[in-house]
């Protein structure tokens, strides 16, 4: 168990803590008041998940959660609505995704058994008890559900998954299945159920998915003597998964990779350096998947260019100096000039090293925490590389360097583009930005890639913290930023959250839908049309 007594001075007047213990469900939806008008190109469905508490009182006192990511699971749901006004009504529920779990802690009972990604543990159990613990077959039943901590990312209708649910992903093989209008959770399973080969206990938190097909991308990490990754696809139409080539063999480290690219005829896996320890072995030890991990800056980076429309498995392979990313913004490809090659451009939010990892205890991102912040410690940048010379036909030779094209600092996190995009050379990014004023983020921002100039929206000097911007087309392909953000932000001020939409083009508010409580800041989401 561990207690938290946090400092009562918030961290430069900007208190941002109720994003951080939001405890209110709601589980009937209610309509919200809104302030402006919600275009009607943006009606459908918001769906949020993500860590809205981390604390739960208990029997024997206080029980809380040491990361950011391993933060207790609610889905949110903003339903927007056309009305005769010519804009939307706005209606939200959410609903706590581990209240099995929750009331485990709430009774004082061991929750921390199971791996979790950064959870601090006891530093007074002894070494057998931490042998014991490594290797007895433990963890949640898999007929509850509500006891799986999944919800780092959330898809309507997963390729392979069942019809007319909601589906969360994290880094770990399992998978969580909800109501996509109740949000009740109603089945947990793995990536076995796609091929029997899926079998790794690591993969990726963000699919990438075919914009024209729909069509499933995704990779499954297995231990050993050495890594083996396993890149798939499963189609949206017939539901079969096909491994489409396997990455292994002596040298091939296992790493902590949250996302990777696709462009239009390629799938582009790139290994990090930041390895778990004993090829793997370290998170039966550790019991954690961020103590389990080692950056090494000395070792390069490892692009693997992967065939994802022919047979011809991996293509190619690039080098680069070493770096860390928790998130891949786009990739496009381009014809080479003889035709008989392509290069491919991967634009990602680049860290020096995975420090960033650590930065997310909730001791650090809380505002009225005890250590340094986050937004004291720089951003940050995005950074297009260039992958060239990859053959239409058979496969490259050697391992050529990744050549870095564009670097922008500062260019916060969270990164998200106009889905039409997807594939194409795009201009513009949206993220999260820290620009100093708060120990989390404080604005969000417009990334100009060809004039490397950034444009903000937020309310400094009031304490406003969003969450991720989602990019909504506004049906007119008039142009790359024609379309609306949708955040949900915390007044700190008020301790409530309220629903924002944004002209992507000029980063001017548009609307917004009041809540009558605060709203877990959450990870990811997803606008849906259905």
């Amino acid at each position: 168990m561990e207690n938290s007594t946090p400092s009562k001075a918030p961290y430069k007047n900007w208190p941002n803590e109720g994003i951080f213990q939001a405890t209110e469900e709601t589980r009937t939806p209610v309509e919200l008041e809104v302030t402006g008008k919600f275009p009607p190109q943006v009606a459908g469905t918001l769906y949020r998940t993500g860590p809205s508490q981390y604390k739960v009182n208990t029997k024997d006192g206080e029980y809380a959660r040491s990361h950011w990511f391993d933060g207790f699971t609610q889905i949110h749901r903003f339903k927007l609505v056309p009305d005769e006004s010519g804009g939307c009504q706005v209606y939200y529920n959410s609903r706590r995704q581990v209240d099995e779990l929750l009331e485990k802690a709430r009774n004082s009972e061991d929750i921390d058994k199971v791996i979790t990604f950064g959870q601090k543990r006891d530093p007074c159990v002894s070494l057998f008890g931490k042998i014991k613990s490594s290797f007895q077959p433990i963890g949640p039943d898999r007929s509850h559900p509500q006891l799986y901590n999944v919800g780092v990312t959330v898809k309507p209708n997963m390729p392979g998954m069942p019809k007319d649910m909601l589906t969360a992903c994290t880094d770990a093989n399992q998978i969580k299945h909800s109501h996509m209008e109740t949000l009740e959770p109603v089945g947990v399973t793995d990536q076995s159920v796609l091929h029997p080969d899926l079998k790794g206990p690591i993969s990726c938190a963000h699919p990438q998915y075919d914009k024209e097909t729909g069509d499933l991308y995704n990779y499954n990490l297995d231990f050993g003597p050495w890594g083996t990754y396993r890149i798939f696809k499963t189609s949206a139409t017939t539901s079969k998964t096909e491994i489409l080539a396997t990455i292994s063999g002596p040298g091939t480290n296992p790493a902590y990779i949250h996302s990777f690219f696709l462009s239009e005829d390629y799938i582009i896996l790139c290994i990090w350096p930041s390895y778990f320890n004993g090829m793997g072995a370290s998170i039966l030890w550790e019991r954690d998947v961020a103590s389990a991990l080692k950056f090494h800056p000395e070792v390069k980076a490892k692009w693997h260019v992967i065939d994802r429309k022919g047979k011809r498995g991996q293509v190619a392979t690039f080098t680069s100096p070493a770096f860390f990313s928790f998130h891949t913004i786009n990739a496009f490809q381009e014809d080479g000039s003889d035709g008989s090659t392509v290069d491919i451009f991967c634009d990602t939010i680049q860290h020096p090293d995975d420090s960033s990892i650590h930065r997310l205890y909730y001791e650090n991102i809380i505002s009225t925490g005890t250590s340094p912040a986050v937004g004291e410690r720089g951003s940050p940048s995005l950074v297009r590389y260039k992958l060239p010379g990859i053959p239409k036909q058979g496969k490259g030779k050697g391992t050529p360097s990744a050549e870095v094209i564009t670097t922008i600092p500062d260019a916060g996190e969270l990164p998200t583009i106009n889905p039409l995009y997807q594939t194409k050379k795009q201009r513009y990014v949206y993220s999260v930005v820290s620009r100093g004023y708060s120990s989390f983020f404080d604005g969000l921002g417009k990334i100009d890639l060809e004039t490397k100039q950034i444009k903000y929206w937020g309310k400094e000097p009031k304490p406003h913290t969003p969450g991720e911007a989602i990019f909504v087309p506004d049906g007119t392909s008039e142009s790359e930023d024609a379309g609306y953000l949708l955040s949900v932000v915390l007044d700190g001020e008020k301790g409530t959250s309220y629903l924002v939409c944004l002209d992507a083009k000029s980063m001017m508010e548009i609307a917004s839908a009041e809540c009558s409580h605060a709203i877990g800041v959450g990870t990811h989401g997803v606008h849906y049309k259905g």
